[in-house]
């Protein structure tokens, strides 16, 4: 039963995407708004501190709704999301799911095969509703990603952070899209998301890392939707011709709310006149509220107008550690209340 229950969960959710448009345009290249598009559906969503339940479809009297829980990370609560999605679209029976969600998957686990068909229809969607593989291919461009890249869990993890999935959901996706084989993505998944984080900052100390994702972002995410928690950490990394004058200014997120927690320069080629240095960042969102595109700017102080060069991004902030009622928030970002 489980090839036909993972055909028909994939075929939902490809149903679903061409319904709403986004497997095309603009949209291919951003993360799927999988708590959009259950309001779109007309589906209730509540955020509760549900322990140790992840989440659960609910149908009362023919009405039905979705809680999810808001003690874990935005990636497993959106795949616990597009599960509970997965079984409204399909029309199941009410579910309570806990965080086995997150471990399983068809080609790794043996019994697999024993869940029952609406499990295993619900994950499939999931998966193929929260990462298709039109925005695998979309990402590896960007990014300028190979396969080859995919053997590091630390590429893996920013890959699950831009398309808003668990590190887990996003193994099993690249597997599905023949990005890693099984093999790979067994040894992939020994790996720690925790140790993955403290690892990219070595000189900042995390005391938790549960509700912290750490961004690693470069001029190659010009243009990207970043949904981000308030405690998350922006490690920005841009070139910059400092010794020709130019600097980049942060002024504009500092503005905006955002912190500079450390900021510094490193010499991409030592001893080399004239070389440029590597402008790194480490930021929070802090009191950022307000979903909007922030502007970057590298200019020379005393002629700012002399060929400048910019590196933008949408901030989308989220607050789905809150409990409340899930509404859109100008279309975009999520506010619960």
């Amino acid at each position: 039963m489980t090839r036909d229950a993972v055909l028909k969960g994939m075929r939902a959710a490809l149903r679903l995407q061409r319904d709403l448009g986004i497997d095309r345009g603009e949209a291919r290249g951003h993360r799927v708004d999988v708590f959009g598009t259950i309001y779109k559906e007309n589906v209730p969503l509540l955020f509760r501190k549900l322990e140790p339940l992840m989440g659960a479809y609910l149908r009362e009297d023919g009405n039905p709704g979705i809680i999810l829980t808001t003690r874990r990370p935005l990636g497993q609560q959106r795949f616990t999301a597009a599960h509970e999605l997965g079984h409204h679209i399909l029309n199941h029976d009410p579910h309570a799911d806990d965080d086995s969600i997150l471990r399983r998957s068809p080609d790794l686990a043996r019994d697999y095969a024993r869940l029952p068909p609406a499990e295993q229809e619900a994950d499939a969607f999931a998966s193929q509703f929260l990462v298709p593989d039109w925005l695998i291919a979309t990402l590896m461009e960007r990014q300028r990603w190979t396969p080859r890249h995919f053997l590091d869990p630390g590429i893996v993890y920013q890959m699950a952070l831009r398309a808003g999935a668990s590190y887990r959901a996003t193994l099993y996706a690249l597997t599905r899209n023949r990005v890693i084989g099984s093999g790979a993505r067994h040894q992939l998944a020994k790996a720690q998301p925790a140790a993955i984080k403290r690892a990219l900052l070595p000189d900042h100390p995390l005391e938790s890392t549960q509700d912290i994702d750490v961004w690693h972002l470069t001029e190659r995410d010009e243009g990207t939707v970043i949904e981000a928690g308030r405690d998350d950490l922006f490690l920005v990394e841009l070139r910059e011709d400092s010794n020709a004058g130019y600097l980049w200014s942060f002024e504009e997120l500092e503005r905006a709310g955002f912190a500079i927690l450390k900021d510094g320069r490193e010499q991409v080629a030592e001893g080399v006149t004239g070389a440029p240095t590597i402008r790194r960042v480490l930021a929070r969102a802090g009191d950022a509220t307000v979903h909007d595109r922030y502007t970057l700017w590298e200019r020379r102080p005393w002629a700012p107008e002399d060929d400048p060069k910019r590196w933008s991004f949408d901030y989308l902030p989220v607050h789905t550690h809150d409990p409340g009622l899930f509404r859109p928030y100008f279309g975009h970002a999520v506010e619960v209340q």
